[in-house]
């Protein structure tokens, strides 16, 4: 009996049939794929099934949520898919009160707005006008006197008011800045006012009745040292000082009531 031959021109037959059957297979789900997600991009846009129906404010301290979600302008939205997150963070940024800025979807239907204020560190006094500066002397907003009364005044002489959203140019006032922010809190938290036109340099009224004679911003951490030793003596020794000189930190001079 003769022994058949497979034709080899039917296994290529059989190999093309196969990968076009695979080929179109695969077509077919890619197809399904993209109907799908148009389905699913058009229920997003065009229904409510992302409509924004919580937003939430984390990381402010001074101006509210209800600030916040305002001047983001989040409310003209309806749809999260469609929110411009990019363009409504650098609105928020524009904000004097705003360092930093960043907005978040949350699926199906939350926004998270998160954002880094500027922190005060005094109260400018400009003959008249107050305005609110921070450690680098950028000002934040202009303010009623008596608001936040814990931080420390500082007196800006004959300058300028200065506009929010600037940063403060005028040297004496720009050091009595860093020196506060040198300061760590529990030096800062005693101060009341800081006169940068002394003649001796930065000068510091206390809360405690007391003056600080800081001078220059040199030395600030050997100068802060030494203050921090000499109001731990003062309080524990209950002793009544009229003013603390450190302008020579490794002679500082005390002068008793």
């Amino acid at each position: 009996m003769k022994r058949l031959k497979r034709n080899p021109d039917s296994r290529i037959s059989a190999k093309r049939i196969s990968w076009h059957g695979l080929r179109n297979g695969l077509l077919w789900v890619a197809a399904m794929a993209v109907v799908a997600a148009g389905g699913m991009l058009a229920l997003a846009m065009f229904t409510g099934a992302c409509e924004i129906n919580a937003v939430r404010v984390e990381g402010n301290h001074f101006l509210t949520s209800e600030q916040v979600v305002q001047i983001s302008g989040v409310e003209a939205y309806t749809n999260l898919f469609t929110l411009p997150v990019g363009e409504l963070s650098r609105d928020l940024e524009a904000n004097s009160w705003v360092a930093d800025a960043r907005i978040e979807r949350h699926l199906l239907h939350t926004v998270i707005i998160r954002i880094t204020e500027r922190s005060p560190i005094a109260m400018l006094y400009c003959g008249g006008p107050t305005f609110l500066v921070d450690r680098h002397g950028y000002v934040i907003a202009g303010a009623p006197e008596d608001q936040l009364p814990e931080l420390p005044r500082i007196y800006g002489g004959d300058m300028k008011p200065p506009e929010p959203g600037t940063t403060i140019d005028e040297p004496e006032v720009a050091e009595g800045l860093e020196v506060m922010a040198s300061m760590p809190p529990g030096i800062r938290d005693l101060l009341q006012l800081c006169n940068p036109y002394d003649g001796r340099g930065q000068v510091f009224v206390t809360r405690g009745g007391f003056n600080i004679v800081y001078g220059s911003a040199d030395q600030a951490r050997l100068k802060n040292e030494v203050l921090q030793a000499v109001l731990v003596d003062v309080s524990k020794n209950n002793r009544g000082i009229a003013y603390v000189d450190v302008r020579v930190p490794d002679s500082p001079v005390i002068k008793p009531i």
